[in-house]
Formats: C-alpha cells, structure tokens, sequence
C-alpha cells in the first residue's frame, strides 16, 4: 500500500571579519526584539491549545478508517522546518519497523512490514504528531498571531539574513498571509534551509 502525505567552506580572514561583523548586528537586532516585542509571546494556555489542535486534526484521520482505534500518549517535540520533516518522520517510522523513503517534500509510506494496517495508521500518526511541520503549526495560528509573526519575519528577520549576506525570499503580500493559511507558503529562512552556502557568497 503506497500513501503519499503531505560545512561551510573556510574563507579568507577579510570575508570572515565582514561576515561576523553582519551577524554579530543581526544578533544584536534580534535580541532586542526579543527583549522588547511589540506583541506578547503566546501564552502557555495558547501554545498547548495549538499542540492540542494538531493533535485531534491528525488522530481524526485515523478514525475515520479505524473507529477501533486506541489513542496513544504522544510528546510533541520541537517543530521541524518542513525542508528536514520528511526525513524524520521516515526515521521515526523506521524506528517503528515500517518502510517509509522522502518523496516530494513530504513522506512515501511503502509498507507496514506486514504488520496490520491498524497499526500501521497508529505509527504514522505517533510518528507525525510527534514531529510537528513548521507548516502545520503555521495553519493552526489565528490571524493576529500569523500577523505577528510575519512582521517579525519581515521587519526583523529577512533584513538580519540580508545583512548577513545571506539570500532570503520576496515575501508575500501581508494580507495574503494573513488570510491564508499561516506562514505555509514563505520562511525567510528556507533557501539557507535547502542549499549549501559557502563564506565566499556570504562574504
């Protein structure tokens, strides 16, 4: 049964200087955003309401094909930029003896080992719910809060990278990630994420 779901280079003592030099005023504009936000962080009640959403969104798939279904106790762990989900979920399903590979950004499920198929719906969803996708998380914000966090992405963030040296994508309009759903679709982060940078192009 197949489902589909969804080294830096050394560089040269000048380039080093002026790369430190960027980042150490990234450091410095981040810390004092962090120090001073202009929204609060979410609160603790918020944070478990979003890993209780995430929760019941992915245990609802399993009943609907097996009602029988015993509902294991999961720890969430920390959320996993989408670039690097599907290889752990993969090692988390191999963990668990099913064969699994990375296939299109998300994650191929091959075979359950000839294990049932009820347990093999209960490992892939131990197994997703565990390691949360930036993405998922991003869906599952309210627009204020997916409003916050993308004016810190862009008025913070993305400025930093560039200062840095480093590429960091257009991002979209603000109403378009507001209404959407979450940040899904845009991380200044993501081209560091999936290519290889050398000092050289930082520097």
């Amino acid at each position: 049964m197949v489902t589909r779901d969804r080294g830096l280079a050394a560089c040269a003592p000048p380039a080093c200087t002026k790369r430190w030099v960027a980042l150490a005023a990234c450091g410095l504009l981040l810390a004092g955003c962090a120090a001073s936000p202009s929204r609060p962080p979410l609160s603790g009640a918020e944070r478990a309401s979003i890993r209780a959403d995430l929760l019941d969104s992915r245990w609802a798939l399993v009943r609907e094909q097996y009602p029988e279904a015993i509902r294991p106790a999961i720890t969430v762990g920390p959320t996993i930029p989408d670039h690097g989900w599907p290889e752990t979920v993969v090692r988390c399903l191999h963990g668990l003896g099913f064969v699994a590979v990375p296939s299109g950004g998300g994650v191929e499920y091959r075979s359950g080992g000839g294990k049932p198929q009820l347990e093999f719906a209960v490992a892939r969803y131990s197994c997703e719910a565990a390691h949360p996708a930036e993405s998922a998380v991003a869906a599952h914000l309210r627009s204020g809060q997916s409003a916050a966090l993308y004016g810190y992405y862009l008025n913070v963030v993305r400025p930093c990278l560039l200062l840095a040296g480093a590429p960091s994508p257009v991002s979209p309009d603000r109403s378009a990630v507001v209404h959407l759903a979450g940040l899904a679709g845009w991380n200044p982060y993501q081209v560091i994420w999936t290519s290889g940078i050398s000092d050289t192009a930082l520097g």
